[in-house]
């Protein structure tokens, strides 16, 4: 092997040839970036030029076509191929007798120690940690060993399609939550953009609250659902270790680990069961975002909307502040319809919040010219169309 190797490496570089594989009239081969650099260095730099042979220093002729007027060794770039799948088969088994040799004694593990349930050599059973356990031969413990490890596979397989339905319920769980946690940041939004510049702070803390309300639930219920997944992961290797595996010894070094896994999977305890369903709620957070507010103060006077599904909405808004009067259904339904459409000019109650003291009068909101008006209630009819749903969320 190292006379062809040295048959197949280039003069230049000291290498295996590099194809396309030139061969010269002298009889001698390069690899064509190696006699390019050739030419340079010789300053043969035409198409047309000549150059000396680095071995046998002869004269060679381009004769108008550079390199690629030279003949190519195809013979040669085939032997090279078919060399270098040899040198490949070789190291792959150096290396599969390397992974069965005895990394203590350096003798091949042709044993298996019964008690410890690994590969050893004749030397660890004769001196060394396994002179007083049970052995048998390596060819005999992976058979049987084999055999039971597909046994174990179906075990595990039965495991995992328990778990199926449990992952299902996990799913629709992780999609409430999410969408829970989506309706109520859109309420928080849709509440707090018709609000004054006084509570955005309050905006801004509970979000952040709802975040780490949601990371911690979510992170909750994907540990339990990773937990579940458990069983079909360890299938799945269990399967890819049976199917593939270069020798006995890889096999049975990686069935223990697998097998240990796999016992206290079936033997530990229970699975883990589904939490009950645990939302954000919206209430508490529209609660906490219109705490201590006077709302009567956004209330407008002469509205006609009343729109269905706003009662507990209502009772929450009643409960966030307890120095406010009464507030009726209707002038909530109106004030949501505010917050949510932001184009209501401010009415002369808005001019009397502790947070709006450089409002000086209402007279403006009664210029708005009649083509304005139209244009607000035209989209106070959109938005109307909209509050249903986001109030019914809250319930």
């Amino acid at each position: 092997m190292e006379a062809l190797g040295s048959a197949l490496s280039c003069p230049v570089c000291m290498e295996l040839f590099t194809p396309p594989v030139l061969l010269l009239s002298c009889s001698h081969n390069f690899c064509k970036q190696c006699l390019e650099l050739v030419l340079v260095c010789q300053h043969c730099t035409h198409v047309g030029g000549q150059f000396c042979c680095p071995v046998c220093r002869k004269v060679i002729y381009l004769r108008g076509k550079g390199t690629n007027g030279l003949q190519r060794n195809i013979l040669a770039e085939n032997i090279l191929e078919k060399f270098k799948e040899e040198l490949e088969r070789l190291h792959t088994k150096e290396q599969n007798q390397l992974a069965q040799m005895c990394e203590k004694h350096g003798e091949i593990m042709n044993l298996m120690c019964l008690s410890d349930e690994e590969p050893i050599c004749g030397m660890c059973k004769i001196f060394g940690d396994h002179k007083s356990h049970q052995v048998a031969k390596i060819s005999d413990a992976y058979a049987e060993r084999k055999v039971s490890f597909a046994e174990d596979i179906q075990l595990v397989l039965q495991r995992s399609e328990s778990a199926a339905q449990a992952m299902q319920e996990m799913e629709e769980l992780i999609g409430d939550l999410s969408t829970s946690a989506a309706d109520t940041r859109a309420m928080i939004d849709a509440i707090g953009d018709g609000l004054l510049s006084g509570i955005k702070s309050r905006i801004a803390t509970l979000k952040r609250q709802l975040e780490l309300e949601h990371a911690s639930k979510l992170e909750k219920l994907r540990l339990v659902a990773r937990e579940l997944e458990a069983p079909r992961q360890l299938c799945k290797q269990m399967e890819l270790l049976l199917r593939h595996h270069a020798n006995a010894v890889q096999f049975l070094q990686q069935r223990k680990r697998l097998r240990a896994e796999m016992e206290r999977l079936v033997e530990g305890s229970m699975s883990p069961q589904v939490p009950a369903k645990d939302t954000v709620s919206i209430r508490h957070y529209f609660q906490e975002l219109i705490k201590g507010m006077d709302i009567a103060a956004f209330v407008t006077p002469n509205t006609n909307q009343v729109l269905p599904g706003s009662v507990r909405l209502h009772e929450a808004w009643q409960a966030g502040s307890a120095t406010q009067g009464h507030l009726s259904q209707q002038a909530l339904e109106d004030i949501l319809w505010k917050a949510m459409s932001g184009s209501v000019p401010k009415t002369n109650e808005e001019a009397k919040l502790p947070w709006n003291p450089s409002y000086s009068s209402s007279a403006s909101s009664t210029s708005k010219s009649s083509t304005q008006g139209r244009r607000i209630d035209e989209r106070k009819a959109r938005t109307s169309s909209l509050l249903p749903s986001a109030l019914s969320a809250a319930t």
